[in-house]
């Protein structure tokens, strides 16, 4: 009979315990860890050291979405990049100044490409986010626009 109330008094005291404060952040032992994943950024030219104060149509990235997409520009290299392929294609091209922006054209892997960067007010259409520049890309036979920053 002690060991049924001692059985029953260590439950009532389980069922009254104290819950733990939001300030203990060590789980139990064995219970689920939940975690939230960080979320993805997206991928974002960055200039290098001794070229933060250069031409902003220098380095750049233009991207947008439906469909998502992301071409990191260093002078005239593209970094294109998709959700499907987060590794990217590294592109080599030709830079030409047009009215307001710049172009870079050239060829990859048998198809032509076209980006061309111009100054204008433009939203993503996801966000409240608003760019100064506007971005159109060429890939073979698919077109993209989007929006355009220069690289932090």
């Amino acid at each position: 009979m002690k060991l049924a109330i001692a059985s029953l008094s260590l439950l009532l005291a389980a069922c009254n315990a104290p819950e733990p404060s939001s300030a203990d952040s060590t789980p139990p032992a064995g219970a689920p860890v939940a975690t939230t994943p960080a979320p993805a950024a997206a991928p974002m030219a960055k200039r290098a050291p001794g070229q933060e104060n250069a031409d902003p149509l220098q380095v750049f990235r233009a991207f947008g979405t439906e469909p998502f997409w992301n071409v990191n520009v260093e002078d005239a290299t593209l970094t294109y990049t998709t959700p499907e392929d987060q590794a990217g294609m590294v592109m080599q091209g030709e830079r030409h100044s047009v009215t307001g922006g710049v172009e870079i054209a050239g060829s990859h892997a048998g198809k032509s490409f076209t980006l061309t960067l111009t100054e204008g007010m433009c939203s993503d259409g996801m966000s409240d986010n608003r760019y100064t520049l506007i971005s159109t890309f060429r890939y073979g036979d698919i077109d993209y626009r989007g929006c355009g920053e220069a690289a932090k």
